[in-house]
């Protein structure tokens, strides 16, 4: 059986994600997945795959690293955290 991926070397390797038989080019022997799941991996937690980016930092986050924020927006879990502290210490600026 030959790679997945490049579909000319012999397939050496399953990832763990996404279970595509991969030669040893396309394969992290370090994170035991492919080059495609490593391409598009969270890059909060680097579990799962990605499903949209950040709205503010454009990072590629998983549905865990998400939050929805409108009908086509998402906002990950850090900058959502540092806009909640932000409007907080805002809050509490205007109030001295």
């Amino acid at each position: 059986m030959s790679c997945e991926i490049c579909g000319f070397k012999p397939a050496e390797h399953t990832c763990r994600i996404c279970g595509r038989r991969v030669c040893s080019e396309d394969y992290s022997a370090e994170t035991g997945i492919c080059s495609v799941c490593n391409v598009t991996l969270c890059e909060i937690c680097r579990r799962n795959l990605s499903i949209a980016t950040c709205i503010l930092c454009g990072r590629h986050c998983c549905e865990d690293c998400l939050v929805h924020v409108s009908q086509l927006e998402y906002m990950c879990v850090e900058c959502l955290r540092k806009k909640r502290v932000s409007e907080v210490e805002y809050s509490e600026n205007r109030k001295t």
